[in-house]
């Protein structure tokens, strides 16, 4: 298997160790991914092994980050879930969507789908020219 977009594979393994940069039940979040097209669309990523939520912290954090971004334009989260062991690549489109938040509302999808997929969709959908193959 090729490694994709991973510039440095050993390098991406690196951990950042948030210590002395918390307050009290406030800690520093991450995005897993972050896609944004020409100051009008916003796409947030979050990914979890399969069955496990997002952390009410970081949940907070990204509806806060789509809530303000919608005021000029579009933006929604989208979580995705593996099943790949800790020494597996996961990859990101091959993900099973169950659960997107768009204009103040968390979703699960009607149907299954990958994140993949549903990135094709949404850019038809939202006629994002540079997603349109």
């Amino acid at each position: 298997m090729s490694d994709g977009l991973i510039r440095n594979k050993e390098q991406v393994k690196q951990a950042i160790d948030f210590v002395g940069a918390e307050w009290k039940d406030i800690h520093p979040s991450d995005i897993d991914a972050v896609l944004e097209f020409d100051n009008e669309h916003l796409i947030l990523f979050e990914v979890k092994r399969k069955g496990y939520s997002i952390p009410k912290g970081q949940r907070l954090l990204l509806t806060r980050i789509v809530d303000c971004w919608q005021r000029k334009g579009k933006a929604i989260i989208l979580k995705g879930e593996h099943q790949c062991n800790d020494t597996e690549t996961i990859i990101l489109q091959d993900c099973e969507l169950t659960a997107l938040y768009y204009q103040g509302l968390w979703r699960k999808p009607d149907y299954q789908l990958t994140v993949g997929k549903a990135m094709n969709l949404l850019g038809k959908h939202w006629n994002i020219k540079k997603m349109l193959k």
